[in-house]
C-alpha cells in the first residue's frame, strides 16, 4: 500500500511538473505574441506603413475643413479663388492614393492578425459576409 501511494504521489509530482512547464511556456508564447517592439523589428514596413497612412488621412481630413469648419473649397471661393481642373485633379489622386495605401495596409494587417490568431480569417470571413462587405470594391 505504502509503494503505491508513492507511486501516486510520484506521478501527480510529473504531472504537476509537465503542468508547470507547460504554463510557463504558454506565458512566453503570449509575451511574444503581445510585444509589439518584436513585432515592430521584424516587420518595421508594416508599422511605419500604418502610421503615415494614419498621418496622411488625419492630415487630409484637417486640411479638408477650415478653422471655421466650413469645406476648403467654399474658402477657395470667398476668397475670389476657383478650384483649378489641376487641383482637382491632384485631389482626386490623393484621394485615390489614400485609398490604395488604405487598401494595402489593412490587407497587411489582416494577414498580420491571421499569422497571429490562428482561424481569424475563417471568422474574419464570415463576419464580412454577414455584414455584407464581401465582394464591395
Amino acid at each position: 500500500m505504502d509503494q503505491t501511494a508513492n507511486e501516486i504521489e510520484a506521478h501527480i509530482d510529473r504531472t504537476r511538473d509537465r503542468l508547470g512547464s507547460n504554463l510557463r511556456e504558454l506565458e512566453e508564447r503570449v509575451d511574444a505574441a503581445t510585444d509589439w517592439r518584436e513585432h515592430f523589428r521584424e516587420r518595421p514596413n508594416l508599422f511605419l506603413g500604418a502610421a503615415f497612412i494614419g498621418g496622411a488621412m488625419l492630415g487630409s481630413a484637417l486640411l479638408r475643413r477650415s478653422s471655421t469648419g466650413a469645406p476648403l473649397d467654399v474658402d477657395l471661393r470667398a476668397m475670389g479663388g476657383t478650384r483649378s481642373p489641376v487641383r482637382a485633379q491632384a485631389w482626386e489622386f490623393w484621394n485615390n492614393v489614400q485609398g490604395a495605401l488604405v487598401g494595402v495596409a489593412s490587407a497587411g494587417i489582416k494577414k498580420y492578425i491571421d499569422d497571429l490568431v490562428p482561424g481569424f480569417d475563417e471568422h474574419y470571413q464570415r463576419a464580412a459576409q454577414r455584414a455584407g462587405t464581401i465582394g464591395r470594391p
